[in-house]
């Protein structure tokens, strides 16, 4: 994840790359031949939580300044855990306004406000006033997100080619397995 002001969107999974993770993540935890274990992609198993689970939605990072942030690479908050309750923390103006937001749209395979909704969290961080809790280097968000709007313009076919090509199995009851 680009985070930081000298960070460079080089290093993100390239196409190809993020498709094998979405691909190898199912492969891990297959019915059959995977492991008993439910490995979680938070990049791409959003269709298996609606979407992303920040912004206090089932996460949220608390920085060692104690700022309260909705993810641990969306570095903006307007709550210190040493002011305040977490759970008032998480009623806040930002936590509010990003849960209100989700989902981002409406392919779970591009969950996240930053990396894949880029245009929604700078709505959003300037929408609550929020401030930048980058202990080094505070970044505006429009910076941030600038640096993954073409990220997120070409991943947004492949997500879309992928939602279509593999439907999100659905659930049988406990103790069914899918079909094989």
């Amino acid at each position: 994840m680009p985070v930081g002001n000298n960070a460079s969107p080089d290093l993100l999974l390239n196409l190809k790359q993020r498709e094998y993770m979405y691909h190898r993540i199912r492969e891990i935890r297959a019915f059959k031949g995977g492991k008993p274990i439910f490995a979680f992609d938070f990049q791409n198993d959003g269709e298996f939580v609606g979407g992303c689970i920040a912004g206090g939605r089932f996460y949220c990072h608390i920085n060692p300044n104690g700022d309260v942030e909705p993810c641990v690479f969306i570095h903006y908050s307007n709550a210190n855990i040493h002011d305040m309750s977490l759970l008032d923390a998480l009623s806040q103006p930002l936590f509010k306004a990003y849960q209100k937001a989700q989902p981002f749209n409406k392919n779970h395979l591009r969950p996240c406000a930053m990396l894949e909704n880029p245009k929604s969290l700078v709505k959003i961080v300037d929408s609550v006033k929020a401030k930048s809790t980058d202990l080094e280097s505070p970044e505006g968000a429009c910076h941030l997100c600038g640096k993954c709007e073409s990220y997120a313009e070409n991943w947004a076919p492949v997500a879309e080619r992928l939602r279509k090509e593999n439907p999100k199995q659905k659930l049988k009851p406990k103790g069914q397995l899918p079909d094989a």
